[in-house]
């Protein structure tokens, strides 16, 4: 974060801040997808071509609030990778859920 912008934050009313910080938060799914599409060594239009995507869609998926589980799949599925997501119920429970077809659910206590 650069200095200019720091203090000008800084002058922000905190409400203000705080949408703010919670509008970064929500973008830390897009944010890793597109570490990863980078570390795989892949463009936005790699991604784009192999997904079935435009490369303005994966550029809105990897700047988005929110993001459809069947696009990051695909998106995910694309550059190789997968997507397991983890549903824990407040007593302590879990399941995995892996959206790879090979792959079983398991749950855990």
């Amino acid at each position: 974060m650069s200095n200019e912008w720091k203090a000008l934050r800084a002058e922000l009313p905190e409400d203000v801040r705080e949408r703010l910080d919670e509008k970064r938060r929500e973008r830390r799914l897009g944010k890793a997808l597109a570490e990863v599409r980078k570390a795989m060594g892949a463009t936005q239009q790699e991604v784009a071509a192999s997904a079935g995507m435009t490369q303005n869609t994966v550029s809105k998926i990897e700047s988005a609030d929110d993001v459809l589980l069947s696009s990051i799949v695909r998106y995910m599925h694309s550059i190789g990778g997968g997507v397991e997501i983890v549903l824990k119920t407040p007593d302590g429970q879990s399941r995995r859920v892996d959206f790879d077809p090979d792959i079983e659910t398991e749950q855990r206590a």
